[in-house]
């Protein structure tokens, strides 16, 4: 599958013949290995290429699926992941990767998940981890506690009213209302998002981007949280699967560092035997976009290159 641009990539079928569509990056001469990008929510994968292209001069192939509710998948109605949204986009991720099986027998695969892609992927570990080589949760956190159960509640409540596809303005607002916070005269409501105000400009006029999400996706997504943190669940994860846990410590969907380091502690109670953590000072919640992406990309490598091949 050549496609040094992936401007011609394809839609491949779900596990429920859903369509999502799937970028593929593979530049590559002599590959060791194969990245599988899960993205955060309201963007898509599109905007990752930038370090696709980075892995490719480093010899990794990499692939990125747009979710349900989101990019080429669902263009025409962003923001609504279906019933069970959350809970099929981990199986979505699952039909990636024997997809990438496929077509590079034998190469490792390693996960680079982000935000919201991040807490699909810490499902996913707990499902399918001993089929991957390494896994990077970026701008991730532990999300549990009353918030996650009042989330829920108030989804449940609109869903029910509004229905499910309806955009739920109350829960992104009181999700988002306050990430801006430690961000003196913000100039955009996606500050939060990195200090480089030219991506801070490219994803406001994305117009796959920013989008207000529905209902039922904030409720799949809540219910979905619910589960992560069980201890006998946690007990599926390979102990010796390699985890890497990177944030900006000024990013607020980590708490500023805080939820971060609970994840961590979180998985080294349990007894798993390789996860780091690491956060970077003055950064936000996107690291590939930050100023300094050259380095934190170079970081993404080193550690892979040193713990997943």
């Amino acid at each position: 599958m050549k496609n040094k641009n992936a401007k011609d990539s394809l839609f491949i079928n779900t596990k429920d013949n859903k369509q999502i569509f799937i970028y593929c990056w593979d530049d590559v001469s002599s590959p060791k290995g194969v990245i599988q990008i899960v993205h955060g929510m309201a963007e898509h994968a599109g905007r990752y290429e930038e370090l696709a292209k980075f892995l490719n001069s480093h010899g990794f192939i990499v692939y990125a699926g747009d979710h349900r509710g989101h990019g080429k998948t669902d263009e025409h109605n962003l923001g609504y992941i279906g019933k069970d949204g959350f809970n099929k986009i981990v199986e979505d991720q699952h039909v990636i990767l024997s997809l990438i099986k496929n077509n590079h027998m034998n190469l490792p695969i390693i996960f680079f998940a982000h935000s919201f892609g991040s807490f699909v992927g810490q499902e996913y570990i707990i499902r399918y981890g001993n089929e991957l080589s390494g896994i990077i949760l970026s701008g991730s956190a532990m999300r549990k506690g009353l918030d996650v159960d009042a989330g829920i509640i108030a989804a449940y409540i609109q869903k029910n009213i509004f229905g499910e596809n309806k955009e739920s303005k109350l829960l992104d607002f009181l999700s988002f209302y306050n990430y801006n916070k430690k961000i003196k005269n913000s100039a955009s409501k996606f500050s939060w998002l990195t200090t480089d105000e030219i991506e801070i400009k490219n994803y406001e006029n994305d117009p796959l981007c920013g989008n207000i999400s529905t209902c039922g996706f904030y409720y799949y997504f809540l219910k979905g949280l619910k589960n992560l943190y069980i201890t006998n669940r946690l007990k599926e994860i390979p102990k010796d699967l390699p985890i890497l846990i990177i944030s900006g410590d000024d990013d607020p969907v980590g708490n500023y560092g805080k939820w971060v380091k609970n994840l961590y502690n979180l998985y080294k109670n349990v007894k798993l035997e390789n996860v780091n953590i690491k956060l970077y000072v003055g950064k936000r919640h996107e690291l590939t976009n930050e100023t300094d992406r050259k380095e934190i990309f170079s970081n993404i490598l080193n550690w892979t290159e040193k713990n997943c091949l």
